[in-house]
């Protein structure tokens, strides 16, 4: 249930599989284990809904599809986590919430590398991204998500 993982809570974990690969390695191997640093990401997603929707109802499920697909752990396109050092392409969200049965069409998607102490939303501050490259974190793990509906034409 952690959004980040306590790095003082895993310092017991981080030893333990430390000492169970350095038993398996060959004798001049010396693994080295460290905890994964974490980008926190923003992700805005502006939707085009059918006649008659019910917009909470959407809103709630493309939320909770943002997190379960930006999940380090279970996420990603296989739903098997993130690869470390991965990339974030906003149309791969946009492919997904399409998927929701009341969405006509998803208009836009932007993606926000924020800082973890910075409480401003990244749609607020910046233009966001359509691609996301980790070059200095590990993986991605979403701190906010907004879902706007806009009017059919």
């Amino acid at each position: 249930g952690e959004v980040t993982p306590d790095p003082f809570l895993s310092t017991g974990l981080k030893e333990h599989v430390q000492r169970y690969l350095a038993h398996r390695c060959l004798v001049n191997v010396q693994p080295s284990v460290r905890l994964a640093t974490f980008q926190p990401v923003d992700v805005a997603i502006t939707v085009r809904l059918k006649p008659q929707t019910n917009f909470i109802q959407v809103r709630a499920k493309a939320r909770e599809w943002v997190r379960r697909f930006l999940d380090p752990y279970e996420g990603g396109l296989e739903g098997e986590g993130w690869p470390f050092s991965g990339t974030l392409f906003a149309q791969d969200f946009g492919r997904m919430i399409r998927e929701i049965p009341d969405v006509r069409h998803v208009s836009k998607v932007r993606v926000f590398p924020v800082a973890l102490e910075d409480s401003t939303p990244g749609w607020e501050t910046g233009q966001g991204n359509d691609v996301l490259v980790l070059d200095s974190q590990d993986l991605f793990v979403v701190r906010g998500v907004r879902v706007v509906a806009e009017e059919a034409e």
